[in-house]
């Protein structure tokens, strides 16, 4: 079957986002899904390292993203991401997908769409309590 690839790269428009190196993948229907959670030092491998790795994991360093938040899938060629019960909530061009430690249904990514991981706590003056804003490109 065909791969399909999809970029995450930071949505910079928000004025405190995290920084993050763009990652890219290639799926193809049917492949584990992407896993969307927080970055944990037990590893050993630095942050840009590990998202560099073609592995099924997506890390981000900060404390409102959940150790399982999200995760994305390809089928039919097209992209889908869903909350997987985070606490802080995955948002979708800024609707929330689910209520808090609730699954989501399924909802289609396109190119362009901004999805935003967790929100802000204590005002999100440190990286570690900032939101993730993300802008999807995929292949068109």
């Amino acid at each position: 079957p065909p791969t399909h690839r999809i970029r995450l790269v930071p949505h910079l428009d928000a004025c405190r986002t995290l920084h993050f190196e763009p990652i890219s993948r290639d799926l193809r229907d049917g492949d584990t899904p992407l896993r969307i959670g927080r970055f944990t030092d037990r590893s050993g491998i630095n942050l840009t390292a590990l998202n560099a790795l073609n592995t099924n994991k997506l890390v981000f360093r900060s404390r409102v993203v959940s150790r399982y938040h999200a995760k994305i899938w390809s089928n039919d060629g097209k992209f889908y991401i869903k909350d997987t019960k985070s606490s802080t909530g995955t948002f979708l061009n800024h609707l929330r997908l689910s209520p808090a430690d609730s699954e989501s249904k399924p909802h289609q990514l396109k190119h362009g769409d901004i999805v935003q991981l967790g929100v802000d706590y204590q005002g999100g003056v440190e990286d570690i309590h900032k939101s993730v804003n993300i802008r999807i490109e995929v292949e068109r």
